[in-house]
């Protein structure tokens, strides 16, 4: 599949099945060329956990992974649970070879994740 990294990212708010989940729904190249508008989307200190669904993500960037691991840090650090799902083979092998795969909460799907950070 041909991805052009500078094409903008679809991204959507969506509710979760329970008030306390947000899931945050991208779609397309995440790249230093569009990241900001998520971060500053995921950054928001809304309560309750944080789902960001990359299903439809085709491409992610190292600049993009680092926006994903600032979101794992200050979750951490304000205690606030999220998750990522979806995460395809790509993004999975970027994530270990950055060493970076052990540390995010990853599950297969929304529902998935809605269930463990219940």
């Amino acid at each position: 599949m041909e991805h052009h990294p500078t094409q903008p990212v679809k991204i959507e708010t969506l509710a979760g099945s329970r008030p306390d989940v947000r899931v945050i729904k991208l779609s397309g190249p995440l790249t230093i060329h569009n990241f900001f508008q998520f971060q500053d989307l995921a950054r928001q200190k809304a309560p309750g956990a944080l789902i960001v669904d990359l299903t439809n993500v085709t491409y992610i960037d190292s600049a993009a992974l680092g926006c994903l691991i600032g979101i794992h840090l200050s979750r951490e650090k304000s205690a606030q649970k999220y998750a990522l799902v979806g995460v395809n083979e790509r993004a999975r092998s970027l994530f270990a070879m950055c060493g970076v795969d052990k540390f995010f909460v990853i599950y297969s799907n929304v529902a998935d994740a809605e269930t463990a950070l219940a």
